[in-house]
């Protein structure tokens, strides 16, 4: 080896080396903000909830306290995002999972919770209400939210939400939930799709930037949860006229299935 491509090698050693420190930095950041944030969150979820149960408040109130409630749990939703993207880059995510969960119960509280949504114009839910399944129940629910929650935001610009939310039984392996907000919905292209299967944390479609804010840790992470849970999340989409995202997960964790 000359010492020209010594020390490029050399370089090339030191460069990779700073980066994994970065990458490092960067996930313990993640873990040590969302941390110092929740303890806030959470104690100002409290005092929300305790005022709204008030009855002797002036005309008014109770709607700002709703709208702070709303903003409130969207914060405490992107801290959560954060917290959990940290332990799963550092492999310290575990999931509580439950025997013989009622999986229509957890379509039908998200579909409840945004229907009366401005944004929306028609919310529907369709479950299979004899499915149950061996799951997180809370990451699962995170999961759905996020999915309806997109599909709320990220619409034609002259149009409301139009959203099906389906679970369905496939076979007696796999069932799957369905979040489709064709026709009304933003939609992506094919390099959009590219994109986003690639996995990266913080990516977002350009046209979905014009529309909403948002930080692009939602995606990943529930990918990353039905993959935890033994399932696969598929997008399919088209520019201009919406997306249909499906979960499909198997009834048991150790079911070999070709979710898995």
């Amino acid at each position: 080896m000359t010492d020209q491509e010594q020390a490029a090698s050399e370089n090339h050693a030191e460069q990779t080396r700073q980066l994994e420190q970065l990458l490092i930095q960067r996930q313990k950041w993640l873990g040590d903000a969302s941390h110092e944030l929740r303890g806030p969150l959470n104690a100002a979820a409290m005092s929300l909830n305790v005022v709204t149960r008030r009855d002797d408040l002036p005309d008014g109130v109770h709607a700002t306290l709703r709208t702070a409630e709303r903003h409130l749990l969207h914060m405490s939703d992107l801290v959560r995002d954060m917290f959990d993207t940290a332990k799963l880059e550092n492999n310290a995510f575990e999931l509580s999972v439950t025997a013989d969960v009622p999986v229509y119960e957890i379509v039908e509280e998200i579909a409840e919770e945004f229907a009366t949504n401005r944004e929306v114009l028609s919310l529907r839910s369709v479950p299979d209400r004899t499915i149950t399944a061996t799951l997180d129940r809370d990451r699962m629910r995170q999961v759905v939210r996020n999915l309806v929650s997109n599909a709320v935001k990220y619409h034609q610009a002259d149009k409301q939400a139009t959203i099906a939310v389906l679970l369905q039984r496939i076979d007696d392996a796999c069932f799957e939930i369905v979040v489709d907000d064709t026709p009304n919905g933003l939609g992506m292209t094919k390099s959009d799709l590219e994109a986003l299967e690639s996995g990266q944390p913080f990516w977002r479609a350009e046209a979905a930037k014009t529309v909403a804010s948002g930080t692009g840790l939602g995606i990943q992470l529930s990918r990353k949860l039905v993959e935890r849970s033994g399932g696969q999340l598929r997008y399919d989409s088209e520019f201009g006229s919406g997306t249909i995202a499906t979960i499909r997960l198997p009834y048991s964790l150790g079911s070999d299935t070709d979710a898995v």
